[in-house]
Parts: C-alpha cells; structure tokens; sequence
C-alpha cells in the first residue's frame, strides 16, 4: 500500500517544505502530495488552514511555488507527486497554465478540492490528466456515480462520524470493495481522514484500498524531526505488513 504525505507548500517557507519533502520519501513515503496553497481552504481543518495562511503570508506567487516543486522534482526523480489544488485557485490560474506545469512535471494526477466548475475537470480530462472524485462513507449514489464517470483515483473517507456511515457497506472494506466495483481494477482507491493512529493505517492496509494519505499524524510531529522521521519508517512498516 502507498503511503502518500501531504506537503503544506511553502510553509513556513519553499526551502523548508522542499526540505521536508525530501525528508518525507527518504523515510518510506511514495507519493508526495502537495498543494498551490488556497486563500480560502474552506475544506481543510484549521490545523492546516493555518499552515496555508501562514505559507500565502509569507509568498503569494504561484509561480515561484510552481517552481519549488519542479526542483524537487528534479531532486526526487523516484518520487510520485500528486498536485492538490481547489477549483477556484484552478479557475483563477486558467487551465493552460496548469497544464503546463504539469506537462513540465510530467505528472497526471490531480486531487481536484471542492464541488461544482464541471467545466475545469472535464477540461483537464481532455488534456489527459486525471483529477480525483471524492467518496463519502455514507456510500451516496451521486458520489459513486461521479466515481464511475471520472477518470481520477478516488479519495474515500477513511474514518469520520459513524452517525453517516451507510448501513449497506458498513466497514471500509466494504465501501472499498463497493468502489472497485463501481470503478474497475485499474484506477486506484486511496484513503484519507481520519487516520490519525497507526492501527487506523493499518485498518486502511486491510481493507485492500491502494493508498492512504498521511496528514495531521505526521505533521504534528515535525517539532522533533528525528521521531517525526521514525514515525514514517514505522508506518511503512505497517503499510508493508512486515
């Protein structure tokens, strides 16, 4: 199972997070998940808002964050990478610059944040990127029906309030099992919020899904860096099951 570390871009500045970037996959981490921060995270918790606000404070220009994710790029080439951007920083920026970035990147997979701007993702699908559809789990038809249609991996909720979990596919295996289904083998299932222990990561390991995304459990480690790093190494560990 891939492990996949969000990356708060630029906080609490670009040569810091390139730094921890690297750190990060040094430690077992696969996929590097990294933002063009948003002025208005409205989806993320306020542990991470906070990081963004403070990155945005510090720098405003997107193409000198463009930039630092090239040089790690460069500096990470076994590396896969995962841009995270919200549908308004996209719609603001414009497609082609995006794409271009990407196509520079050499990457294809997007986590598209927020609901609405069809036009965007179908746009980027034309250009042969995939941006991700998000899957409650409450298991709602619309979501797997969105699931169904994209072309993007699917982020399912890993662990959330259990008043909203549906009661056909009660367990996460079920609801990834339910999403293969809907999707068919090739695209991947990767699980995120809500892992915040390692025996939640390893729930996530057994329910067959291809990756889980790493935030606050690592994030709010990096005070001392040693056991932040030791952290990741355990938790490849148990996303290996060895």
């Amino acid at each position: 199972m891939k492990l996949i570390a969000y990356l708060s871009n630029g906080f609490p500045s670009l040569d810091d997070s390139l730094q921890r970037a690297i750190d990060f996959v040094n430690a077992g981490v696969d996929i590097i998940e990294a933002d063009l921060p948003s002025p208005d995270p409205y989806l993320d918790s306020d542990y991470l808002k906070q990081r963004i606000f403070a990155a945005l404070a510090q720098e405003s220009d997107y193409e000198l964050y463009m930039t630092s994710l090239l040089e790690l790029k460069r500096r990470l080439p076994q590396a896969g990478f995962m841009i995270n951007i919200y549908v308004e920083t996209l719609d603001q920026m414009g497609v082609d610059r995006f794409s271009r970035f990407m196509d520079d990147m050499g990457e294809k997979e997007i986590l598209l944040v927020g609901p609405g701007y069809a036009e965007l993702r179908a746009a980027l699908e034309e250009r042969g990127y995939h941006a991700s559809s998000f899957v409650t789990r409450a298991m709602l038809e619309q979501d797997l029906a969105l699931a169904g249609k994209t072309n993007g991996f699917i982020y399912l909720e890993a662990f959330g309030d259990e008043t909203t979990y549906s009661m056909t596919y009660p367990t996460l295996r079920d609801c990834v099992a339910k999403v293969r289904e809907v999707i068919g083998p090739e695209r991947h299932i990767y699980c995120g919020i809500g892992i915040h222990t390692a025996e939640r990561l390893a729930e996530v390991r057994d329910s067959r899904a291809d990756g889980a995304f790493l935030g606050s459990i690592v994030l709010r480690k990096e005070d001392n860096k040693e056991e932040q790093l030791s952290f990741i190494r355990e938790l490849r560990r148990i996303a290996d099951g060895t």
